[in-house]
């Protein structure tokens, strides 16, 4: 997720570059990088979303683990 923000930040800072050379306009450039911003942000709820579903999972199955072991204990003491 890192790289990607890099990447995407590196994308934005060229638009920027190529924004004050005197042969490109500075709407167009300005539209891209609304464009590049908005994907970035898309990517990353995508991304954290697929990581929140992934680490909910985990932690129910180790509450699971952890509440059986814990009754397995309370059985033996």
């Amino acid at each position: 997720m890192l790289r990607i923000n890099q990447a995407h930040a590196e994308i934005v800072s060229a638009l920027a570059v190529l924004r004050k050379h005197p042969a490109f306009d500075t709407t167009t450039p300005d539209r891209f990088a609304a464009l590049w911003k908005e994907t970035r942000a898309a990517t990353n709820s995508y991304i954290g979303s697929v990581i929140e579903i992934a680490e909910t999972e985990e932690a129910g199955r180790r509450f699971g683990k952890r509440r059986r072991r814990e009754k397995l204990e309370d059985q033996d003491t």
